[in-house]
């Protein structure tokens, strides 16, 4: 009799996930952009990152998007807090507490349906899971971390989350090349209309 493993490994809580997630709404040249905003694209993202499955029911993946959308959001509003205040607030604690939970589940040694072998099966919604993955990310991140180190891009146009991993720790911008480059060429553009004879003179 053979043994095998089956199912789908633990997806391990990642530093960089919840951030990768928030990301999924960017603004971008000032207007938002959903990039897993049906159900197509979020079992597609979730698929690449091992949460689920890549044969999941598109339906089961479509009913979900509102819990994620709300999970999404509970992020921004996380990061937000810790970069103003270094913590979370309570609600936001029991909320994300709500998420780990409803993602509870466990494994279960199954026999094959003609007896030849045995595979592992995870019990528990896959989606539910794949949401307490993220949250579990943000979760281990505040505990293990230094939320210091946590970032929102300068860019008021931008607003992407990233981790501060430069020597000194003073990054603004989450891509120098972009919205870096692009707020120094706003600040020459200031410069120069404050001169005198810029097309900001009076």
């Amino acid at each position: 009799m053979t043994e095998s493993h089956d199912g789908r490994p633990e997806p391990s809580p990642e530093a960089d996930l919840f951030i990768d997630f928030a990301n999924t709404l960017h603004v971008h040249d000032g207007e938002p952009e959903d990039r897993v905003s049906d159900a197509d694209t979020l079992r597609a993202w979730l698929a690449e990152r091992t949460l689920v499955r890549a044969e999941t029911p598109l339906a089961r993946v479509d009913r979900a998007i509102p819990e994620f959308r709300e999970l999404r959001s509970l992020i921004h509003d996380i990061t937000e807090r810790l970069v103003d205040d270094g913590t979370p607030s309570a609600q936001q604690v029991r909320r994300l507490n709500r998420v780990l939970r409803d993602g509870l589940h466990y494994h279960r040694l199954e026999p094959a349906d003609d007896g030849s072998r045995f595979t592992i099966g995870q019990v528990g919604d896959e989606l539910a899971q794949a949401r307490s993955a993220i949250a579990g990310s943000l979760a281990h991140y505040v505990a293990d971390h230094d939320v210091e180190r946590l970032r929102i891009c300068a860019n008021d146009g931008c607003r992407w989350r990233f981790l501060d991993r430069s020597p000194a720790g003073r990054r603004r911008w989450c891509d120098m090349r972009t919205c870096g480059n692009r707020a120094k060429v706003a600040r020459h553009r200031a410069r120069r209309r404050a001169e005198p004879g810029g097309s900001g003179s009076a």
